[in-house]
Protein backbone atom coordinates (compact mmCIF):
# COMPACT_ATOMS: atom_id res chain seq x y z
CA UNK A 1 0.00 0.00 0.00
CA UNK A 2 3.09 2.09 1.29
CA UNK A 3 4.47 1.87 -2.18
CA UNK A 4 0.97 2.69 -4.13
CA UNK A 5 1.08 5.82 -2.22
CA UNK A 6 4.60 6.61 -3.45
CA UNK A 7 4.26 5.57 -7.07
CA UNK A 8 0.86 8.03 -7.28
CA UNK A 9 2.75 10.96 -5.43
CA UNK A 10 6.30 10.12 -7.82
CA UNK A 11 3.73 10.17 -10.89
CA UNK A 12 1.76 13.87 -9.94
CA UNK A 13 5.19 15.36 -9.07
CA UNK A 14 6.80 14.28 -12.66
CA UNK A 15 3.40 15.56 -14.30
CA UNK A 16 3.78 18.70 -12.27
CA UNK A 17 7.27 19.50 -13.26
CA UNK A 18 6.45 18.51 -17.00
CA UNK A 19 3.82 20.88 -16.90
CA UNK A 20 5.89 24.02 -15.56
CA UNK A 21 8.42 23.57 -18.32
CA UNK A 22 10.93 20.47 -16.22
CA UNK A 23 11.76 22.74 -13.05
CA UNK A 24 13.29 25.51 -15.18
CA UNK A 25 13.16 29.13 -14.22
CA UNK A 26 10.60 30.53 -15.54
CA UNK A 27 8.47 34.06 -15.43
CA UNK A 28 4.95 34.02 -15.85
CA UNK A 29 4.05 37.45 -17.72
CA UNK A 30 1.13 39.86 -16.66
CA UNK A 31 1.91 42.35 -18.31
CA UNK A 32 0.59 41.41 -21.62
CA UNK A 33 -3.05 41.05 -21.71
CA UNK A 34 -5.28 38.63 -22.94
CA UNK A 35 -6.84 39.49 -26.14
CA UNK A 36 -10.74 40.62 -25.15
CA UNK A 37 -12.04 41.80 -29.16
CA UNK A 38 -12.65 40.81 -32.30
CA UNK A 39 -9.15 42.80 -33.42
CA UNK A 40 -6.93 40.50 -35.62
CA UNK A 41 -4.39 38.98 -33.21
CA UNK A 42 -2.56 36.88 -34.96
CA UNK A 43 0.67 38.33 -36.51
CA UNK A 44 1.03 38.28 -40.54
CA UNK A 45 3.54 35.22 -41.22
CA UNK A 46 6.33 37.68 -42.50
CA UNK A 47 6.05 40.28 -39.72
CA UNK A 48 8.09 38.97 -36.60
CA UNK A 49 10.83 41.90 -34.15
CA UNK A 50 11.88 41.41 -30.68
CA UNK A 51 15.14 43.00 -30.82
CA UNK A 52 17.22 45.48 -32.60
CA UNK A 53 18.71 44.40 -35.83
CA UNK A 54 22.38 44.81 -37.14
CA UNK A 55 22.87 47.93 -38.97
CA UNK A 56 25.76 46.73 -41.17
CA UNK A 57 23.23 44.05 -42.37
CA UNK A 58 20.57 46.51 -42.63
CA UNK A 59 22.61 49.31 -44.71
CA UNK A 60 23.58 45.71 -47.22
CA UNK A 61 20.03 44.60 -47.73
CA UNK A 62 18.96 48.12 -47.64
CA UNK A 63 21.32 48.58 -50.24
CA UNK A 64 20.74 45.75 -52.23
CA UNK A 65 17.01 46.52 -53.04
CA UNK A 66 17.78 50.19 -53.54
CA UNK A 67 20.27 49.19 -56.33
CA UNK A 68 17.35 46.25 -58.04
CA UNK A 69 14.75 48.66 -57.55
CA UNK A 70 16.79 51.94 -59.26
CA UNK A 71 17.85 49.58 -61.80
CA UNK A 72 14.30 47.70 -62.82
CA UNK A 73 12.25 50.05 -61.89
CA UNK A 74 13.17 53.44 -62.65
CA UNK A 75 11.73 56.97 -61.90
CA UNK A 76 10.03 58.64 -58.95
CA UNK A 77 7.74 57.12 -56.15
CA UNK A 78 4.18 58.06 -56.53
CA UNK A 79 0.79 57.92 -54.47
CA UNK A 80 -2.66 58.15 -55.00
CA UNK A 81 -5.27 57.32 -52.59
CA UNK A 82 -3.61 53.96 -51.73
CA UNK A 83 -2.03 53.11 -55.21
CA UNK A 84 1.53 53.04 -55.03
CA UNK A 85 3.69 53.43 -58.66
CA UNK A 86 7.41 53.91 -59.57
CA UNK A 87 7.97 55.49 -62.82
CA UNK A 88 5.11 54.23 -64.83
CA UNK A 89 4.83 51.00 -63.42
CA UNK A 90 1.63 50.56 -60.44
CA UNK A 91 2.74 47.70 -57.79
CA UNK A 92 -0.94 47.26 -56.37
CA UNK A 93 -2.60 44.31 -57.88
CA UNK A 94 0.55 43.37 -59.45
CA UNK A 95 3.28 42.26 -56.73
CA UNK A 96 6.81 42.07 -59.08
CA UNK A 97 8.62 44.39 -56.69
CA UNK A 98 7.60 42.19 -54.12
CA UNK A 99 8.06 39.16 -55.89
CA UNK A 100 11.13 40.26 -57.30
CA UNK A 101 12.91 41.58 -54.26
CA UNK A 102 12.05 38.00 -52.15
CA UNK A 103 14.22 36.40 -54.97
CA UNK A 104 17.05 38.60 -53.95
CA UNK A 105 17.46 37.05 -50.24
CA UNK A 106 16.74 33.18 -50.62
CA UNK A 107 15.17 31.88 -47.37
CA UNK A 108 13.52 35.46 -47.17
CA UNK A 109 10.51 35.15 -44.71
CA UNK A 110 8.30 37.56 -47.08
CA UNK A 111 8.20 40.81 -48.00
CA UNK A 112 5.56 43.67 -47.84
CA UNK A 113 4.78 47.21 -49.08
CA UNK A 114 2.90 49.34 -46.85
CA UNK A 115 1.00 52.77 -47.85
CA UNK A 116 -0.14 54.24 -44.09
CA UNK A 117 -1.49 52.02 -42.44
CA UNK A 118 -2.77 49.44 -45.77
CA UNK A 119 -0.59 46.72 -47.10
CA UNK A 120 -1.00 47.28 -50.84
CA UNK A 121 1.66 44.38 -51.52
CA UNK A 122 2.76 41.41 -50.31
CA UNK A 123 4.82 38.16 -51.55
CA UNK A 124 3.21 36.22 -48.71
CA UNK A 125 0.39 33.66 -49.71
CA UNK A 126 -1.91 31.37 -47.79
CA UNK A 127 -2.39 29.01 -50.48
CA UNK A 128 -2.48 31.09 -54.38
CA UNK A 129 -4.37 34.01 -52.22
CA UNK A 130 -1.68 36.93 -51.29
CA UNK A 131 -1.71 38.13 -47.60
CA UNK A 132 -3.06 41.50 -46.85
CA UNK A 133 -5.59 41.48 -45.26
CA UNK A 134 -6.67 40.65 -41.49
CA UNK A 135 -3.36 41.84 -39.73
CA UNK A 136 -2.41 44.71 -37.77
CA UNK A 137 0.01 46.54 -39.25
CA UNK A 138 3.46 47.25 -37.40
CA UNK A 139 4.34 49.54 -35.08
CA UNK A 140 7.65 50.50 -37.01
CA UNK A 141 5.55 51.20 -40.06
CA UNK A 142 4.36 54.15 -38.39
CA UNK A 143 7.84 54.91 -37.00
CA UNK A 144 9.33 54.71 -40.08
CA UNK A 145 6.77 56.85 -42.33
CA UNK A 146 6.88 59.47 -39.58
CA UNK A 147 11.04 59.10 -39.79
CA UNK A 148 11.56 58.35 -43.31
CA UNK A 149 14.75 56.35 -41.50
CA UNK A 150 15.39 52.81 -42.09
CA UNK A 151 15.24 50.46 -39.15
CA UNK A 152 15.86 47.16 -37.96
CA UNK A 153 15.05 44.07 -35.78
CA UNK A 154 15.83 40.81 -34.97
CA UNK A 155 13.58 37.75 -34.38
CA UNK A 156 15.05 34.23 -34.53
CA UNK A 157 16.85 34.10 -37.50
CA UNK A 158 15.83 37.03 -39.25
CA UNK A 159 16.53 40.66 -39.67
CA UNK A 160 13.48 42.65 -40.57
CA UNK A 161 14.15 45.34 -42.44
CA UNK A 162 11.79 48.76 -42.39
CA UNK A 163 12.50 50.65 -45.74
CA UNK A 164 10.65 53.93 -46.77
CA UNK A 165 10.06 54.76 -50.35
CA UNK A 166 10.57 58.49 -51.27
CA UNK A 167 10.03 61.03 -53.12
CA UNK A 168 10.84 64.90 -52.73
CA UNK A 169 12.24 64.07 -48.71
CA UNK A 170 8.56 62.92 -48.53
CA UNK A 171 7.96 59.13 -47.36
CA UNK A 172 5.39 57.79 -48.95
CA UNK A 173 5.56 53.96 -48.39
CA UNK A 174 7.21 50.96 -46.12
CA UNK A 175 8.57 48.60 -47.45
CA UNK A 176 9.02 45.36 -44.53
CA UNK A 177 11.08 42.06 -45.23
CA UNK A 178 12.63 39.74 -43.35
CA UNK A 179 15.96 37.90 -44.55
CA UNK A 180 17.66 35.02 -43.01
CA UNK A 181 20.16 36.56 -40.51
CA UNK A 182 23.97 34.80 -40.63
Amino acid sequence: MQLKKWLITAAIVSVMLSLTGCGKNQKLSTSTPLPTSAQPTEVHPAEASDTAGDIGSQQAVESKINGWLTKNYPGDWKVVGTTLSKGNYIENGHYKIVDGIETLFPGTMGVSIFVGEERISSSVKKGTERVLKGFPTPEKVGEVLKSGKATSSLSSDYLKVYIPFQTGGKTLAVLTVSVPHQ
